[in-house]
């Protein structure tokens, strides 16, 4: 496994570098002989190089709870309103976040969005201060517009880990998402909670890239041309 490879990783394998020099640890992973890492727990191996002469090396667990942080993207169901706030759930048993009703472009009292329970949105974290809600925010803090957040309609919506969700956000060139676009056609949103939203022309379509996406989480790299292609013919069966 090559330094720049991102890949599933459980207890037992063995990630072989070039060298052992400047090379920093992560959570969840140990150093044998021969510049051998093992992982402790299941996850995605990531390494990454911190400076030109160090590289940091770390398993992005599958199994962590989210947590908010200022600046995350995530996928939140609207649950209910009180005065300007709207209320959502970023995942099952954990407290609900905020969203004011002005938190999106040039909304006003007169122009804002009417969201309605169960409704599924795709917003920025904009503040988690101590003994206070954590609040959401549609609006790009860059550009002042709606930066592709707001409402979701249609699609479907699934849990994948908090480990695979950033690993699809953030990871140019994700290779499974590579694969899929080559062949299908589909609009994603992935939240840093483990939830991803998939929407194409028709519902079948739709459940094939949910299915895919949510299948790869156990694949190895190499593994994804040959599986894409497998869940591709079963679905055109159907």
């Amino acid at each position: 496994m090559s330094l720049e490879t991102l890949d599933l990783v459980v207890p037992g394998d063995s990630i072989k570098l070039a060298s052992s020099n400047n090379i920093t640890l992560g959570p969840n992973i140990v150093v044998a002989g021969d510049s051998t890492l093992h992982p402790t727990t299941a996850g995605f191996f990531v390494s990454k190089n911190t400076n030109k002469a160090t590289t940091l090396n770390y398993v992005e667990s599958a199994r962590g709870r989210y947590v908010p942080q200022v600046g995350d993207l995530v996928l939140g169901t609207v649950v209910g309103q009180f005065g300007d706030y709207y209320r959502i759930s970023l995942n099952e048993n954990s407290v609900d976040v905020i969203l004011n009703i002005f938190s999106f472009p040039n909304a006003s009292k007169k122009n804002r969005p009417r969201l309605q329970v169960r409704e599924l949105i795709y917003a920025r974290v904009a503040s988690t201060e101590k003994n206070v809600d954590v609040e959401l925010s549609c609006i790009d803090p860059v550009t002042g517009k709606d930066g592709g957040f707001g409402p979701l309609n249609g699609g479907y919506v699934f849990n994948v880990s908090t480990a695979y969700s950033r690993f699809l956000l953030f990871t140019p060139n994700a290779p499974v998402l590579k694969k899929m676009v080559e062949k299908l056609q589909f609009e994603i949103a992935v939240g840093v909670n483990g939830k991803v939203w998939v929407k194409s022309d028709t519902p079948k379509s739709t459940m094939l890239c949910a299915e895919i996406i949510s299948e790869s989480e156990k694949w190895k790299q190499s593994e994804i041309p040959e599986k894409f292609e497998l869940l591709l013919k079963k679905f055109k069966k159907l």
